[in-house]
């Protein structure tokens, strides 16, 4: 297996990214991070939002111009959002970058949310199964909202993104600076999109999931 560049982006206002080597020998980090949080410009809708994504844009480019990557890893957008106007600026920058990509001809494969979560195995594992029941028992036991453990701790339901970061340090145990926190959610989507394309390599043919921007706008798919 040749060796590939590879940077994976979770689009955000505050994108989540890595980018690493991938081949035979395993995937092996270069750099990761979270673009600094970009508010909404001031103005009057559309304009603010046009300006708001180029520049959401912006930082994307700067991160490909900084490490040239062979091939980019990008979460899809979900197929809804409680947030219209969240949803909207997602999909305005995911579409300068899809331009992008075109032009380019750079490869790229777009993974939705749940594929790989799934396929790196984002599950929870016996104790944290145990340890949301204990939550939920204790809390309908006291009639609270608050939980404590044996020790007189406060704790509290593991939701996915507790297990995705969990994962996801599992898989690049040793290759972290430090340990992922909770609010590290949008790197740990970063990595695991990294970690996703790695793992479907190791495993062969790229599978029918995968999207090549080239071939759609050229038909084939």
């Amino acid at each position: 297996m040749n060796i590939e560049k590879v940077l994976s982006l979770d689009i955000s206002t505050k994108t989540g990214w890595a980018f690493a080597t991938s081949s035979d020998s395993g995937i092996q980090l270069v750099d990761y991070g979270v673009v600094t949080q970009i508010h909404e410009p001031s103005g009057e809708y559309p304009s603010n939002y046009v300006m708001w994504a180029y520049k959401c844009y912006t930082e994307i480019i700067r991160l490909i111009e900084k490490y040239s990557p062979e091939v980019l890893v990008i979460e899809e957008t979900s197929k809804g959002s409680k947030n219209a106007m969240s949803q909207k600026i997602l999909e305005w920058t995911q579409f300068l970058l899809a331009q992008y990509i075109t032009s380019s001809k750079i490869k790229c494969v777009y993974l939705m949310t749940e594929q790989w979560r799934r396929e790196i195995g984002c599950q929870m594992t016996k104790e944290e199964k145990k340890r949301n029941k204990e939550v939920r028992e204790y809390k309908k036991k006291n009639k609270t909202i608050v939980a404590y453990d044996i020790n007189g701790k406060r704790t509290g339901l593991i939701g996915r993104k507790h297990v995705n970061i969990r994962r996801v340090s599992e898989i690049f145990e040793g290759q972290l600076k430090e340990p992922l926190k909770r609010k590290d959610e949008d790197l740990a989507d970063g990595l695991g999109l990294l970690s996703c394309y790695h793992f479907r390599r190791m495993k062969g043919p790229a599978r029918g999931e995968e999207i090549d921007m080239a071939d759609l706008f050229e038909g084939k798919v």
